[in-house]
């Protein structure tokens, strides 16, 4: 009998040992919003219908200071989908600081378009719009054309990378984008030939010691329930985690 108790309670370490370990590999996920309105319960489904990442939101810019150095340890990834008007020079270093110690970084949609006044934020995410115009890397840019309701097709641009191997081209209905500009040095992943949007869709870079992935998708609820954008932000998510 002595045994069989000894055996069970065993057991039963075993076994919340296994469920705390399977708890500990979930992925962390810092989500950023704020500065453009969204449909938030749509866009939340899609972070808990991931069964091995957890999230919590912050609220930019009242949020911006959680993004420092020491972030690293509470999360594996931030994923960006604010598009705030900007942080504080204070604000601005941190987070430079902070992706020098490799946290993952993922920016979605309209982040695109985030802290127009800080020229270093567009070389971080590998992309930037902009609505008024304005000159950058040398080059003159016209404010962002958008459009709503439009049907692409995204077309596998990299079939090598790890976010993009055995993916296939998909349609999505979305919003476009036109007169963006992306990083030359960027790795494209995704593309389309819809004629109101860039031809890159989604594009990878390192900055400091993060991985870093832009995907322009993500406007409203028909894009939120795409499998495939679902199936493209948790490999992401996943890629920039370093997993």
């Amino acid at each position: 009998m002595r045994r069989l108790l000894t055996c069970v309670l065993l057991l039963g370490g075993m076994l919340l040992a296994g469920g705390a370990s399977a708890a500990d590999a979930k992925l962390r996920v810092l989500l950023t919003v704020g500065g453009h309105g969204f449909e938030e319960e749509a866009f939340y489904a899609v972070f808990k219908a991931m069964p091995d990442v957890t999230f919590q939101v912050a609220q930019m810019p009242q949020d911006a200071g959680r993004l420092k150095p020491g972030l690293e340890k509470d999360f594996d990834v931030i994923v960006m989908y604010d598009m705030v008007a900007g942080i504080t020079p204070e604000q601005q270093k941190a987070f430079v600081e902070l992706l020098r110690r490799g946290i993952g970084l993922v920016s979605l949609h309209h982040n695109l378009g985030a802290h127009g006044a800080w020229p270093e934020f567009a070389r971080i995410i590998g992309g930037k719009f902009f609505l008024k115009e304005t000159e950058f890397q040398g080059k003159k840019f016209k404010p962002l054309q958008w459009q709503h309701d439009q049907d692409l097709t995204i077309q596998v641009a990299d079939p090598d990378h790890p976010i993009t191997r055995g993916l296939k081209d998909f349609q999505i209905h979305d919003e476009t984008y036109r007169g963006y500009w992306t990083d030359p040095k960027a790795r494209v992943l995704l593309k389309t030939n819809h004629p109101k949007n860039n031809p890159e869709i989604a594009w990878v870079k390192q900055y400091g010691n993060s991985r870093v992935f832009y995907l322009m998708l993500g406007h409203d609820s028909k894009a939120y329930a795409n499998p495939s954008f679902r199936e493209v932000i948790h490999r992401a998510i996943h890629w920039t985690a370093g997993k």
